[in-house]
């Protein structure tokens, strides 16, 4: 007798004799299995935590003691990150005006994004080169030029650290700029421009956007990457090779300020690191459910105000 297969509230019954039905389940649905690993692992760290805060007093008085702007940052790095993995830039620019609104001093908040910048730009530049999406001869001129501007700009900012009540509303200015750029690209996505012509000053682009990435904490894939594009080169690979070199500009400029800086906002750092982590996973699912327009458009308009609420309270404060 032939066999046959019939399915019955999601089980598969195989029979193959009469009167002797083989049961087997079907194998769970690749979403199911992600939530209930996902849902056991949040348990067991809910629960980790909830016996240490118990158990342990001093790691309920070490939890208390810790600052209430690392909370911020960490819902701050969480939300930026998120933001970052929808359309892909942003991450810099809104980590940096949300930084110097919480009165951060600029050298500071530019340590604090690019330390939370180099595990997820060095996990996304290995993956492009996994998939050949890395021009090496595009790579080696842009690394080496844009690790110079980097330091070289996180060196100027750190010198200038004392003098932080001027370079805010500097570095306030250049993010209302971005602001303005990123509201732009959020009206013309739909836009088909005419590539113009092809860059060839490749070192100069390089050197210009690391040392505006590290005095401003951000705008390395705004700047490199949009020139590039513009420029008619390929997309794919543009971005692949702005996102490998990011890695190194992110570590050099990182090393430069905790050198250079006596005073470090650990706690923000940490906040941004932290809550950045933890989007990194998410971001790319919830991304696909959000329109880019709108949440560009929200982008901007904050990124602007904050910027703008910094350079007012400067001038307030002159006059």
């Amino acid at each position: 007798m032939s066999e046959t297969e019939t399915v019955i509230a999601g089980v598969v019954v195989k029979d193959t004799e009469p009167g002797f039905p083989e049961v087997q389940k079907q194998p769970a649905k690749p979403r199911t299995r992600k939530f209930i690993i996902w849902s056991i692992c949040i348990a067991a760290l809910i629960l980790l935590i909830t016996v240490f805060w118990h158990a342990e007093p001093q790691f309920r008085a070490y939890v208390e003691g810790i600052p209430a702007t690392f909370y911020y940052f960490l819902a701050a790095g969480f939300v930026f990150a998120m933001i970052d993995g929808a359309i892909g830039m942003s991450y810099g620019v809104t980590s940096t005006s949300f930084s110097l609104s919480m009165g951060i001093p600029p050298a500071s908040a530019s340590t604090a994004v690019h330390l939370s910048e180099v595990l997820s730009n060095g996990i996304a530049g290995w993956m492009h080169y996994r998939m050949r999406n890395v021009n090496k001869r595009l790579f080696r001129l842009l690394v080496v030029a844009g690790i110079v501007g980097a330091v070289s700009g996180a060196y100027l900012l750190s010198s200038l650290e004392h003098y932080s009540r001027y370079t805010k509303p500097v570095v306030s200015l250049y993010t209302l700029i971005l602001g303005l750029v990123i509201l732009r690209k959020a009206f013309n996505l739909q836009s088909n421009k005419r590539a113009g012509k092809k860059i060839r000053r490749i070192r100069t682009l390089g050197f210009l956007g690391g040392f505006i990435d590290a005095v401003g904490g951000g705008g390395w894939g705004s700047i490199v990457l949009s020139s590039l594009m513009a420029g008619g080169r390929n997309p794919r690979t543009s971005l692949g090779t702005v996102k490998a070199t990011r890695f190194f500009i992110a570590i050099l400029s990182s090393l430069t300020f905790i050198t250079m800086l006596k005073t470090i906002h650990w706690d923000a750092v940490a906040g941004l690191v932290i809550g950045s982590a933890i989007a990194s996973p998410i971001a790319a699912r919830v991304s696909s459910k959000i329109s880019a327009k709108s949440i560009m458009v929200a982008v901007g308009i904050i990124v602007v105000g904050v910027s703008c609420r910094s350079i007012y309270h400067f001038i307030v404060d002159i006059f």
